[in-house]
C-alpha cells in the first residue's frame, strides 16, 4: 500500500530526517545566495555552484536557490573547466548523512548527468524521494515535476523508476504527478494488478482533494464540498469510460480552462490531448498534434515527439481501412486497388520514420528494431530488414520472432541456406508458442525444398518431406500443406532414383 494515501498532511510536513526541519534558516540561506549571485555574474561558476548548495543546507524550501543552482550548473558545464566535472570539495559540500545532504547529493549528480538520460533519470528520482523527506513545499514540486520529465526521457524507462515517483509524489501529496507516474508505471507492466490498484486509488484521492472532501467536518467545508460540485461532476465524466458526445465537449472544456492557466505543466497538456483525441474531431486531432510537438520542441521529451507521431499513424491507419472497405465491396475496381495499395504503402513509409526515429532515440530497446524490421520487410526492403533483426537478435523477449522474421527476409534474398539456419536457431527460442513453431517448421520446409529442388540434395528433400507429414498430421488444413506434401514426395521418390 502506498504510504500517506490518504494522509491529511498538507505540502511541507513531510516526515524523515529533514536535516533542520522547523530549524530551516532562511536568512542564512540568503546570505550564501548573495554570494552565489556575485560569483555567477563573475564567471566563477563552480564557486557559485558550492555557494547555492549552502544555501540550500540552511533552507531547502527556497525555488529561488534551486534556479539558481541550476544555472551555474548549466554554465559550469558549458565552460571549458565543465569538461572535467566539479572538484572534489564542491561534491564533499553536500555529503554526509540525512536526507537534506541526500537530496543535495542527488541534485547535483543530476546536473551532472544530463547528457545520459538514463543516469539522469535515476539521480532526479532519488532526488524525488529524498526531497520527500524534508518538508520543501515547493521545492517539492520543483523537483516532482523534473524528475516525471527526466524519467520521461529515459531512452529505456523503468517501471520502478515511475512508481518511486509515484510513491515520493504522494508523500508530498502531489496528487496529479503521483497519478501520472503510475499510469506510465501501468502502461510499462499492464499485468500488475496491485499496481493498478493503488493508482485508482491515488485518482480516487485527487478526486477527493479537487472535490473538496477531505475539508468536510471543517469550518467552511460543507459549503466548498457544494461550490465545488461541478468541478467533481467534471472530475466523473472525465474518468467515465463510455462517454456521451455532451460529455465529451465539457470534458474538453475543463481541461483547456484548466491548461490555460497552466500552459507548461506536462500532465495538464497530456490531459488535454486526451481529451482532444477522446472526442476525435479532425481539427482536435490536428490540435493534439501540434500542441504536443510545440511541447517536444521546448522541452525536448522525446515521448511528446512520439505521442504525436502516433496521432498521424492512427490518422494513416483510417485511411488504409476506409481503402480497404471500399476494396472488398468492389475487388476488382482497378482504382479501388490503386488507393488501396497506395494508402498501405503510405502507412508503411510513416511507420519506418517514426519507428527510425524510435530507434535512435530509444538505442538499447532491441523491441523498436524488431518494429523496424517488420515494416522494412513489409515494404520489400529486405536487406534493410535483415540488418534491423540481425541488431534486434540478441533482446531474449523477441528473439524467436526476430529469427522467425530474418529467416524469411534471408529466403527472399535467394539465401536458402543461410534461412534454414536462421530457422533451425528459431525453433530452439523459448518464447515460442505451438502456433509459432508451425509456421517456422512450414517455413523452413518451404527453404530445404528449395535446396532440395535446385541442388538435387535429397537429405534436404527427405527432411523437408518429413517436416511437411509432420504438420499435415497436426493440421491437414494449414495453408498448402497437403499439396507441398505431395510435391515433396514426388521429389523425394525422383532423387532417390538417380
Amino acid at each position: 500500500m502506498i504510504s500517506g494515501l490518504f494522509g491529511k498532511k498538507p505540502p511541507g510536513e513531510g516526515g524523515g530526517d529533514n536535516g533542520g526541519g522547523p530549524n530551516f534558516q532562511p536568512d542564512k540561506a540568503e546570505k550564501f545566495f548573495t554570494h552565489a549571485r556575485v560569483a555567477h555574474e563573475s564567471e566563477k561558476y563552480e564557486y557559485a555552484m558550492g555557494l547555492w548548495l549552502r544555501g540550500l543546507q540552511q533552507d531547502p524550501r527556497m525555488v529561488t536557490g534551486v534556479d539558481g543552482y541550476v544555472s551555474s550548473a548549466s554554465h559550469f558545464l558549458q565552460s571549458p573547466e565543465g569538461k572535467k566535472r566539479a572538484s572534489k570539495e564542491t561534491r564533499n559540500a553536500v555529503s554526509g548523512s540525512g536526507d537534506l545532504n541526500k537530496f543535495l547529493s542527488a541534485l547535483y549528480e543530476w546536473s551532472m548527468n544530463l547528457e545520459d538520460r538514463s543516469s539522469a533519470a535515476n539521480w532526479a528520482i532519488r532526488a524525488a524521494e529524498s526531497v520527500s523527506k524534508i518538508g520543501a513545499g515547493d521545492v517539492g514540486r520543483w523537483v516532482a515535476e523534473r524528475a516525471f520529465a527526466a524519467a520521461s526521457k529515459d531512452p529505456k524507462p523503468k517501471k520502478d523508476n515511475y512508481v518511486r515517483l509515484m510513491k515520493a509524489a504522494d508523500a508530498m501529496n502531489l496528487a496529479d504527478i503521483a497519478v501520472n507516474s503510475g499510469e506510465e508505471a501501468r502502461r510499462l507492466d499492464p499485468s500488475d494488478g496491485q499496481l493498478a490498484n493503488e493508482v485508482k486509488m491515488l485518482a480516487a484521492k485527487a478526486t477527493m482533494q479537487k472535490g473538496g472532501y477531505e475539508n468536510t467536518g471543517q469550518e467552511g467545508g460543507f459549503r466548498q464540498n457544494i461550490r465545488d460540485a461541478s468541478k467533481q461532476q467534471a472530475l466523473d465524466e472525465a474518468n467515465r469510460i463510455g462517454k456521451t458526445e455532451d460529455m465529451k465537449d465539457r470534458v474538453l472544456a475543463n481541461v483547456e480552462a484548466e491548461f490555460n492557466l497552466r500552459p507548461d505543466d506536462l500532465p495538464t497538456l497530456g490531459r488535454l490531448v486526451q481529451a482532444l483525441r477522446e472526442r476525435g474531431k479532425p481539427a482536435d486531432e490536428e490540435r493534439a498534434h501540434e500542441l504536443l510537438m510545440k511541447a517536444y520542441e521546448r522541452s525536448k521529451i522525446y515521448k511528446l515527439r512520439q505521442d504525436a507521431g502516433e496521432i498521424r499513424i492512427k490518422q494513416s491507419r483510417r485511411r488504409v481501412s476506409e481503402a480497404k472497405r471500399m476494396l472488398d465491396s468492389a475487388p476488382e475496381d482497378p482504382i479501388a486497388k490503386s488507393v488501396y495499395e497506395t494508402e498501405r504503402k503510405a502507412l508503411l513509409e510513416l511507420e519506418v520514420e517514426e519507428l527510425r526515429s524510435n530507434v535512435e532515440n530509444y538505442p538499447t530497446d532491441l523491441r523498436w528494431r524488431y518494429e523496424l524490421g517488420r515494416r522494412y520487410f513489409e515494404l520489400e526492403n529486405y536487406e534493410e530488414a535483415i540488418g534491423q533483426f540481425q541488431e534486434a537478435q540478441s533482446d531474449p523477449r523477441v528473439r524467436g520472432k526476430v529469427l522467425h522474421m530474418l529467416g524469411q527476409a534471408f529466403f527472399k534474398c535467394d539465401l536458402a541456406e543461410e534461412s534454414i539456419e536462421t530457422f533451425r536457431r528459431a525453433l530452439e527460442s523459448a518464447d515460442m508458442t505451438p502456433d509459432d513453431q508451425r509456421d517456422i517448421r512450414y517455413d523452413l520446409c518451404c527453404a530445404l525444398q528449395v535446396v532440395g529442388e535446385t541442388r538435387r540434395d535429397l537429405a534436404a528433400a527427405e527432411e523437408a518431406e518429413k517436416i511437411a507429414s509432420q504438420i499435415l498430421i497436426q493440421a491437414i488444413g494449414y495453408k498448402d500443406i497437403k499439396s507441398r506434401r505431395e510435391v515433396l514426395k514426388k521429389l523425394v521418390a525422383e532423387l532417390r532414383a538417380k
